[in-house]
């Protein structure tokens, strides 16, 4: 599908958040990603393309996700920062498991490393918008507060609990599994370095994986 560039807002010191208008509705469930390809990527070892987490809602007018600029670019992040209003790239169908329990009784526990907060920055407004309330434990990893992104929307939901850890402490799955229900389901989302680990930790630590759902941004030493 086609979607136009329309502007992009920094969140924090290079952390943005870039909105387009497709050219019809987008069909995704809160917490889903897409593939945006970049016309006239050129020498980008990775290609045109790379998958974004969508942090606008279904009903939205715009789709909207996040990225990280760094001093050394890659060609795809160059064009992406070069693209004008109006200039047009493709989006591939949403996917990815990163979504709601049909049951609202489960208790969700949502581990963020970094950017990886934006995974579930559409399942909150979701929740807000349609007023429902869950169990929902936010773990959340930053490297400086100065990075922390979606203060409103954290602080509108009435969250079961909000962690923040700052570098250079580590948050542990000890930490996560002291604080939360044993039937609680986790999504794990940042760095694969982040989630592997954790992931492991929790499964190490008793969590059956049927209870772990998780995502990783890849390319991402670290987020």
């Amino acid at each position: 599908m086609q979607v136009f560039f329309e502007r992009r807002a920094e969140l924090a010191l290079g952390i943005w958040e870039y909105f387009f208008r497709p050219e019809r509705a987008v069909d995704f469930v809160p917490g889903q990603y897409v593939e945006v390809q970049l016309p006239g990527v050129q020498g980008d070892a990775r290609g045109p393309s790379r998958t974004f987490t969508l942090t606008s809602l279904p009903s939205d007018s715009s789709i909207s996700f996040i990225t990280k600029h760094f001093t050394l670019q890659t060609p795809y992040k160059h064009t992406l920062q070069a693209l004008r209003e109006g200039d047009g790239v493709r989006i591939g169908e949403a996917m990815g498991d990163l979504v709601l329990p049909k049951s609202v009784a489960t208790p969700l526990i949502f581990v963020a490393g970094g950017i990886g907060v934006a995974s579930y920055a559409s399942m909150l407004k979701d929740l807000l918008a349609r007023r429902e309330e869950r169990p929902v434990f936010l773990f959340y990893a930053l490297r400086a507060r100065r990075e922390q992104l979606f203060r409103g929307l954290t602080d509108a939901y009435p969250l079961a609990l909000k962690e923040i850890t700052l570098a250079p402490h580590t948050l542990h799955a000890a930490d996560i599994k002291d604080a939360t229900p044993p039937n609680a389901l986790t999504y794990l989302s940042g760095s694969q370095h982040f989630v592997e680990d954790l992931r492991a930790e929790l499964e190490a630590l008793g969590t059956p994986r049927s209870q772990i759902v998780f995502d990783y941004y890849d390319g991402y030493a670290e987020l």
